[in-house]
């Protein structure tokens, strides 16, 4: 039996059901987190956080060395780095 609309079934106790089986909802909710999620190839991913890792130590280095910009942008950590480092580029405009 199904509801006015006839998209979804009515069971037996009254209860409506968007989907026929569980393997529907099931790839339904695939589609979901497919659309939800970006794949990233894993090698990619891995040179783009060396690349970062690099650049964080080229501006501990510069800092030491006396370099302005890299002494008001040195950071523990990459984001913060990679934020402070907008920053300061977007002042300059």
């Amino acid at each position: 039996m199904y509801n006015v609309t006839g998209r979804y079934r009515i069971t037996a106790m009254g209860r409506i059901r968007k989907y026929e089986s569980a393997a529907a909802r099931k790839a339904a909710q695939r589609e979901r987190d497919k659309a939800a999620w970006v794949q990233v190839q894993r090698a990619g991913w891995e040179a783009l956080h060396l690349r970062l890792d690099a650049l964080q130590r080229a501006v501990v280095v510069a800092a030491r060395r006396g370099d302005a910009t890299a002494q008001e942008c040195q950071a523990a950590s990459v984001e913060t780095l990679l934020d402070q480092l907008i920053e300061h580029f977007e002042k300059v405009e």
